[in-house]
């Protein structure tokens, strides 16, 4: 019986093949992972690139009401404000900011649509 079970091989050829099947599974699987990260990389370095390009600075125009009595000439004042974002190391150059004056209407209502 030891001798027939040693020299039996029905069930060796369906074993290799699913080592085989199995390996190459894994090892294409480990590759589109590789793949799928070094994609998600390039996305996030694109992320990366477009926020440091962004200018950040604003400017808040300043607000006062008059009373219409002149001991008192102003009501309420909302000082202005702002902040101009200066260079860093990690900005990007890649995106310019572009003024884009806005055209005349039309119709003679004197509304800018902002567009060129």
């Amino acid at each position: 019986m030891l001798r027939k079970f040693f020299n039996d091989e029905a069930g060796f050829v369906i074993s290799a093949e699913l080592v085989i099947i199995l390996t190459l599974v894994v090892c294409a699987t480990v590759i589109g992972i590789g793949a799928i990260r070094d994609s998600i990389v390039t996305e996030l370095h694109d992320v990366s690139e477009a926020i440091g390009a962004l200018n950040q600075s604003y400017n808040l125009v300043g607000l006062s009401h008059a009373t219409g009595v002149p001991a008192t000439p102003t009501h309420a004042v909302c000082s202005g404000g702002g902040y101009n974002d200066d260079t860093d190391a990690c900005d990007c150059k890649g995106i310019t900011l572009v003024v884009v004056a806005g055209k005349d209407d039309p119709s003679g209502t004197g509304v800018t649509d902002g567009t060129n």
